[in-house]
């Protein structure tokens, strides 16, 4: 009965998630709004679906959905996703506005149409089959719609972490990810190091380079140098995908605005994606002491800040929620 209703619902599906991806939902950080337009959205679209109760937990202005279906016993279902959304990058790039879906082959083109508003579809419709089926499930089933997956948690799952929602007991699916058939299920993460590094020496003018220190070259010899951490760092887990931890320079600041000045001040950001055989520290010190060499070699000094540190998590693979999955 489940099935059919769910293939009843196959158009409404589909425009719900229309409907999530015209609304830009990116980090304040990253040029966005946020995700409070993307929330109100959500939050009035299920008012109506018949769920026990809604409640909101937003914090600092970052909004977070919890909507519950009350079951035989207090153990709760939990289905994590989340509604933040990556930038979408160079828009000359898109064949497509990447925040107007175009459906094509039976596919969903558009910024957060996979990460992660399939999945969000997926799970809230499951639900609202539930609901219209008139099954009292075993379990209570509660579905969190969060903010601010992308770039660190802090005014998302780790709110809801912080208002004690969870239950030792209680099933936590987090459905970001998988493969087509649907029989992949991840049950670890490696840990996350996101570093901006700021290399600063002396501006003068291009023509006469020994007067100043060239913070824009110190950085360049610097992100050359990182690249040792692969070497360094070189475990193999098949267990991710890739099987290895990743260390790579990403967003770069602009310095000067003209050409004939050598810059003053430089930064970029390493996004380090690390193996749970590591620990964040042993990393940050290494890049650290590669930091003091280069301030050596080039007389530019170095600050390395942390912009998102999180350790590698894993469940067993025996775990009751893992089986039950299967």
């Amino acid at each position: 009965m489940i099935d059919n209703r769910l293939m009843e619902m196959e158009k409404e599906m589909v425009e719900t998630l229309k409907g999530l991806i015209r609304i830009p939902a990116v980090h304040p950080n990253s040029g966005g709004e946020g995700e409070m337009k993307k929330a109100n959205y959500l939050n009035e679209l299920i008012n109506g679906f018949g769920f026990d109760s809604i409640e909101r937990y937003d914090a600092e202005g970052r909004p977070n959905i919890v909507a519950r279906i009350n079951g035989k016993t207090d153990k709760t279902i939990w289905a994590v996703t989340h509604m933040d959304v990556v930038p979408a990058g160079d828009l000359k790039l898109w064949k497509t506005n990447p925040f107007e879906p175009v459906v094509k082959d039976a596919k969903i083109y558009g910024r957060g149409t996979e990460d992660n508003g399939q999945e969000l579809v997926a799970s809230l419709y499951a639900a609202k089959a539930v609901i219209d089926e008139k099954i009292k499930p075993e379990n209570n089933i509660c579905l969190a719609f969060v903010s601010d997956e992308e770039t660190g948690s802090r005014y998302g799952i780790t709110h809801l972490l912080s208002q004690k929602l969870f239950k030792k007991e209680d099933y936590i699916i987090v459905p970001d990810g998988g493969n087509e058939s649907g029989t992949l299920i991840e049950v670890a993460e490696k840990a996350v190091l996101w570093l901006k590094i700021k290399t600063k020496g002396k501006q003068c003018h291009a023509s006469m380079p020994e007067k100043g220190t060239n913070a824009f070259r110190a950085a360049t010899i610097f992100g050359y140098k990182l690249g040792t951490l692969y070497s360094k760092f070189n475990k193999k887990d098949p267990l991710f995908s890739p099987p290895i931890s990743t260390f790579e320079p990403t967003k770069k600041e602009s310095n000067v605005p003209n050409v004939n000045t050598i810059p003053g001040t430089d930064v970029f950001y390493l996004d380090s994606r690390i193996l749970p055989e590591y620990k964040t520290e042993e990393v940050l010190q290494f890049i650290k002491n590669i930091a003091a060499d280069v301030e050596s070699e080039t007389g530019a000094k170095i600050e390395i800040e942390s912009v998102n540190r999180e350790e590698s998590t894993r469940t067993s693979p025996d775990a009751p929620v893992v089986k039950k999955l299967k």
